[in-house]
């Protein structure tokens, strides 16, 4: 099996091409117009993108470029019957969204956003606490980053960047596993400077969950996820972006009696290649599906609040 990594990003150096060549039988190409040609490993080197789909014999796509390039080259890769991966956000919008699922879903191919967070070991460890302690009352979500460097995608609007379109996905995912259906956005708050996006917060609700989020590009780094319940407290640091190579700490505090739960050192990334492989062998070409619908929708309801 090979994989067209199109986007030689930092991303896709530091974190995807690590994590593939974990997996045996494996066979990279790079599509990069920008870097200088490295020795990765990679069978083929492409300067071209649109030459890359055509010419590569990848059964996967993983689409690492600027947000504002994923729904096009999404859609070439998918016209082409390749399956595909895409960095978050998949695309910056639904109908962008429900445009590429259609067209996967008559080509039988596997799409997939890269919303990996939660295939880190220390999720599933929290997830295991929590069902065995009384239930969750509410989640507080923190993500703050320094403000992007003058030449960053992130602070350009015509390349997709912005807070919102950086940060929604992990919000979203987490309303998704935890408070699930009938989601009711109590209120949210989107800051614009520039005509771009730098911060946003939301409250939402469930009936039995509220959850808290904070998320910005411009405050000091935070990163950070805490579930309470009436008699207990979890807490989870560098929860978005755990690093596959340093041990992590989980904060469990009940009855004021604070525990430090050591987490071994991970590879989300793997994981989510793994799951990705395993359902495209088994043709569960609609398994992320539902997942991508939800999350879209549920950006698009917290643009709609943040009017209100």
């Amino acid at each position: 099996m090979k994989i067209l990594i199109l986007g030689y990003s930092d991303l896709a150096r530091r974190k995807i091409i690590p994590a593939i060549k974990k997996i045996k039988n494996i066979r990279i190409d790079i599509a990069s117009k920008s870097s200088k040609k490295e020795n990765i490993g990679q069978e083929n080197w492409y300067r071209d993108y649109n030459k890359a789909l055509k010419e590569s014999d990848a059964e996967i796509v993983y689409i690492s470029l600027v947000n504002s390039l994923h729904f096009n080259f999404a859609l070439k890769a998918i016209f082409l019957s390749k399956h595909v991966i895409v960095d978050k956000p998949i695309t910056l919008n639904l109908d962008e969204a429900m445009v590429l699922l259609k067209l996967a879903k008559r080509k039988k191919v596997l799409l997939a956003e890269a919303l990996t967070f939660n295939y880190h070991k220390q999720f599933s460890i929290m997830q295991n606490l929590i069902e065995k302690k009384s239930k969750i009352k509410n989640i507080i979500m923190k993500f703050n980053i320094p403000k992007p460097k003058s030449n960053n995608f992130k602070l350009s609007k015509r390349m997709g960047g912005g807070c919102f379109n950086d940060m929604t996905p992990y919000a979203a995912e987490i309303n998704r596993i935890f408070l699930k259906k009938n989601i009711k956005i109590k209120s949210a708050n989107l800051i614009n400077e520039n005509n771009l996006n730098t911060n946003f917060s939301i409250n939402s609700f469930n009936g039995k969950i509220e959850f808290y989020g904070n998320f910005s590009h411009d405050s000091e780094y935070e990163n950070s996820i805490t579930f309470s319940a009436n008699n207990y407290s979890i807490k989870l640091e560098r929860f978005c972006s755990p690093p596959s190579d340093t041990n992590l700490i989980l904060s469990l505090k009940k009855r004021n009696k604070l525990t430090s739960i050591n987490i071994p050192r991970d590879d989300m990334f793997e994981n989510f290649l793994r799951e990705y492989i395993f359902n495209l062998r088994k043709k569960n070409i609609e398994f992320y599906y539902k997942r991508i619908i939800f999350n879209y929708k549920f950006k698009k309801n917290l643009i709609e609040a943040s009017k209100l």
